[in-house]
């Protein structure tokens, strides 16, 4: 009876634990080994006399989801500090995120299959731990374009101490093997990758340079793309590293639960930042932010949906679905990224068209001096920087100040004098004259820095990559150029964020359906291939949707409109409900229907 079953026993913890099974018997049994978890026939004519039987987990351990969450801390400090708001740092985003990630993977490899618990374990994991710190040390400082020599030699040698760490914890592993004498060869080629890959990391360490950026760099993600593909090659060599019944499947979702995690912790910071300022709520705000929570949720159905609770896979199909999981997680991450920031976006453009009258063009100007209008201009902008004091800064007041200034050196004859006269008459009237460019051009610099704050109020600042191109804010001159360059900078970046964000949406659909096959299988029936093939084209039309990025107006009216975000939403709303219809079950009721 159950309840007689004795209570587990607690094993005390020890400095070493082997990941070997102790077996009952050295001889084998007609019917195979009595703990042997390799199946008979599984490598051919492969002997199986002499292989170790490893432990197996059906579920990660507390030391592995604890790597994980590190990890997920370590990406959530990425998103926040590697903001995309060039190509060149859209170039550096995605390298930075494949290191660690193939970091993770690597590490992740040796994990599923020979993982302890030991006080050698916890020692190694914390190396490992550090490892990813070091990552979140660098993480700020990690530009390709613009090399910080101490971040890079850094991050190399953090590279390095990753592999090297993880030749000690496979040489302990083959030192328990040791007496099984077809498993040593295995352990010893792997253990090389590493070390190779620790020697080559090193050696880079002492090529940057201060002033200088090289090219060496590139040397990372060539190494662990090889050491990666040849650790799953060699996965296939021998059962002592196979990596068909571990629980890898189990760590991939993991993280992509993790990832999915996070978006809602972005999420939840955008609102926060919407709480912050004036006029937080309103109808469409709240509409976008449900939309937003609903698309990560649907993110989520579709992903499980099509996994179906998949556990174990074939050994090359497991390869083949683990390693696209680098394209997909990096896709879902700049999916989510762009979907939470287009939160911001949306509430900018909806605060601009409601705040955008503060410079009125229609006031009535009869009967003014230049310093009557200077001072109602003055009155206006003051009360408007009250609203959002935390993004002014003395260059954005010296701007404005010396528009001001110009425009009561305008004389007072400019101004009308019958009654309702406007902005627009005074055009007129003036003929185009010096005078009527002076007021434009100030007023127009007033109200364009008076959107850069208030942009800037929402944690969207460009202002340092424009100083960066030359344009300085300290330069009395230069002042309204440097506020027309950030506005221009930030318009651009807006652009980009939404090809990016509908690109890598549907890649996201794209890669998920691939996993999928992958994971089920090729459908054979009818219904199944027509469904997959509208879940591509509406992969190949959420992507193409990007190329808006060429034609300013159009994306312009669908940037400054308030379905960008739940246009997403909509798709993956789609992609959920087509997952849930039955062809066949269609086609069998079709007759009831027509009588």
């Amino acid at each position: 009876m159950a309840g007689d079953e004795p209570p587990p026993q607690y094993e005390k913890l020890r400095f070493f634990s082997s990941p070997v099974i102790r077996r009952k018997a050295s001889f084998r049994k007609s019917g195979g080994s009595e703990f042997s978890t390799f199946k008979d026939g599984e490598y051919g004519d492969f002997s199986y006399d002499g292989l170790p039987e490893f432990k197996r987990y059906f579920e990660p351990t507390l030391l592995e989801i604890f790597y994980d969450l590190f990890f997920a801390a370590n990406y959530n400090i990425f998103v926040e500090t590697q903001k995309i708001t060039s190509h060149s740092r859209f170039s550096s985003y995605v390298g930075f995120f494949c290191l660690l990630w193939l970091t993770w993977f690597v590490v992740t490899l040796f994990d599923v299959r020979y993982a302890t618990d030991s006080i050698f374990s916890r020692l190694t994991r914390a190396i490992q731990l550090g490892v990813l710190v070091g990552f979140v040390v660098v993480d700020p400082k990690f530009d390709a374009t613009n090399q910080n020599a101490n971040t890079f030699r850094v991050l190399s040698a953090i590279l390095a101490i990753s592999r090297a760490c993880l030749v000690i914890e496979y040489g302990s592993t083959l030192w328990h093997v040791w007496g099984f004498p077809r498993a040593r060869m295995p352990l010893f080629l792997q253990m090389n990758i590493h070390a190779i890959a620790a020697i080559i990391y090193l050696g880079v360490t002492f090529s940057f340079t201060d002033n200088r950026n090289s090219p060496v760099y590139i040397s990372w993600y060539v190494v662990a793309a090889v050491e990666t593909v040849a650790t799953l090659l060699l996965s296939n060599v021998s059962p002592v590293l196979d990596l068909s019944e571990t629980h890898l499947v189990k760590r991939m979702t993991l993280l992509t639960v993790m990832i999915l995690g996070d978006g809602i912790i972005q999420l939840a910071k955008d609102v926060v930042t919407i709480v912050e300022n004036p006029d937080a709520w309103d109808a469409i705000t709240i509409g976008l932010v449900t939309a937003a929570v609903a698309t990560i949720y649907f993110i989520f159905l579709v992903f499980f949906d099509w996994m179906r609770s998949r556990l174990y896979l074939p050994s090359v199909r497991l390869q083949f679905w683990a390693i696209v999981h680098l394209a997909f997680h990096l896709a879902l991450v700049l999916s989510l990224q762009s979907l939470t920031q287009w939160l911001i976006w949306s509430k900018v453009w909806t605060q601009l068209r409601i705040y955008g009258n503060v410079i009125d063009p229609d006031n009535d100007f009869a009967n003014v001096t230049s310093d009557d209008v200077s001072n109602m201009l003055n009155s206006s902008v003051n009360a408007f920087l009250r609203m959002h004091p935390k993004s002014v800064d003395d260059d954005a007041r010296e701007t404005i100040n010396t528009a001001l200034e110009k425009i009561i050196t305008i004389p007072n004859s400019f101004w009308p004098k019958t009654p309702n006269q406007t902005y627009w008459d005074m055009l007129k009237d003036s003929g185009n004259s010096t005078d009527w460019v002076t007021y434009k051009s100030s007023t127009e610099i007033i109200g364009t820095t008076l959107d850069n704050i208030l942009i800037k109020a929402f944690d969207i600042d460009v202002e340092e990559d424009v100083r960066n191109h030359g344009v300085k804010a300290s330069d009395e001159s230069n002042g309204g150029l440097f506020q027309i360059e950030v506005l221009e900078k930030t318009w651009s970046r807006c652009k980009l964020e939404f090809a990016l964000g509908y690109a890598s949406a549907g890649i996201t659909i794209f890669l998920m359906a691939v996993l999928a096959v992958i994971a089920r299988g090729t459908p054979v029936k009818t219904w199944p291939k027509i469904r997959l093939c509208i879940i591509f084209l509406v992969a190949l039309g959420t992507a193409l949707t990007s190329l808006l990025w060429y034609n300013n107006d159009a994306s312009q009216r669908f940037l400054q409109s308030p379905w960008v975000l739940p246009t997403i939403t909509f798709v993956w709303l789609f992609i959920l409900i087509i997952t849930h219809i039955n062809g066949e079950r269609v086609h069998r009721h079709a007759p009831r229907v027509k009588a």
